[in-house]
């Protein structure tokens, strides 16, 4: 008779396929909701998206590697579940002396018994480029430093995807910037109109506007695929 039951962890999985995506990693991360059924649904859905990001960057960092072997290395979901209910207080945790698989860990980076690492809240990322803009006019060297700010919490989210968080960086980062530069070497020499100057104000308000915009739109779409 055919096997129908699927894998509830990496170390009674078969045989997997590569990538995020696959069937194992998705019955893995379903295993760990299911333990985790007594978290709060925020958290509980953090927990799952902290690991699937976790799991999507080591298969990013190993070409060739087998998901089974990055799953093995985080351990039972039983056992994530549990550290993750010790840790919010809703549940017993793991008992003393509990061990876990190779690596095994409460949330994506973290070592057994440590706190895992919360994720930047998405209104700051989608606040700082828009302040940037503000004040960089009110201030150069303070618009500069929030821009930076904003890249750095930007890229060290886990709401977006590598590639979302590329486009959000060239929509409120990278492209009002480039706008500033040319206005400045092309269109200020020539001694500019006012209308033509608030004109270029408002097209890089836009842009901005539009990729801190787009930033919360498709952190929303994934936060609510994820619920």
């Amino acid at each position: 008779m055919m096997n129908t039951e699927k894998p509830q962890s990496a170390g009674s999985a078969g045989s997997g396929g590569n990538g995020a995506g696959s069937e194992l990693v998705r019955d893995y991360l379903a295993a760990v909701e299911r333990e985790a059924s007594a978290l709060p649904a925020d958290r509980r859905q953090e927990l799952v998206a902290d690991l699937a990001e976790h799991i999507e960057i080591a298969l990013a960092e190993r070409p060739g590697g087998s998901d089974r072997d990055v799953l093995r290395e985080l351990g039972d979901p039983r056992t994530i579940a549990a550290t993750a209910l010790q840790e919010s207080g809703s549940g017993p945790g793991l008992a003393p002396g509990a061990v876990t698989g190779p690596g095994a860990v409460a949330g994506p980076g973290t070592g057994a018994g440590k706190t895992p690492a919360r994720r930047s809240p998405a209104w700051l990322v989608v606040l700082l480029p828009v302040l940037a803009f503000g004040l960089g006019y009110l201030w150069v060297p303070l618009g500069f430093a929030l821009k930076v700010a904003g890249a750095v919490v930007l890229f060290r989210s886990r709401h977006w995807t590598k590639s979302q968080k590329w486009t959000g960086f060239a929509l409120t980062a990278l492209a009002p910037s480039l706008m500033n530069v040319a206005w400045f070497l092309f269109s200020y020499p020539n001694d500019p109109s006012q209308s033509e100057y608030w004109m270029a104000i408002a097209a890089t308000a836009v842009v901005t506007l539009a990729g801190a915009g787009w930033l919360w739109r498709v952190r929303s779409s994934a936060d609510a695929a994820a619920a």
